[in-house]
């Protein structure tokens, strides 16, 4: 009966995420907010760019949530590399530096979204929601 509820089309897919961000305040909000998504439950973070892949190649998450600009560098390269180890991986983009040049660069890249932390902030959400839903 429970593997008979797992395929149920009406539950949630499980996702598995990973939010790579330097600021505390932004993982731990992010966090909090996609544990209240059901289907989310499975959430890593990460600091740093380095981090963030180490954990792409250990944990395969379904979607990324990732900061343009870390400690250790720029994100957008490593974008690629993601989607490369990866196969598969979506990857969202979160950023405060949202110019339409940084937009182009990033979905150039391979990112999936890309969203500006201070205005689309519940489109995120929105997509996570999307992800997890029932097909």
């Amino acid at each position: 009966m429970a593997m008979r509820r797992w395929l149920d089309k009406n539950q949630p897919m499980p996702i598995k995420l990973l939010i790579v961000d330097d600021s505390d305040l932004i993982r731990n909000s992010l966090t909090a907010l996609l544990l209240g998504i059901l289907g989310a439950q499975n959430i890593r973070c990460a600091a740093t760019l380095n981090q963030g892949l180490e954990s792409v190649r250990a944990n395969w998450p379904t979607l990324v949530v990732l900061d343009l600009h870390l400690a250790d560098g720029n994100a957008i390269p490593r974008i690629t590399q993601m989607k490369t180890l990866s196969p598969g991986i979506q990857i969202a983009v979160l950023t405060n530096d949202a110019g339409e040049f940084n937009r182009i660069r990033c979905m150039t890249a391979g990112a999936d979204w890309f969203f500006d932390k201070s205005t689309e902030f519940e489109i995120l959400l929105d997509v996570v929601r999307a992800q997890a839903a029932p097909a």
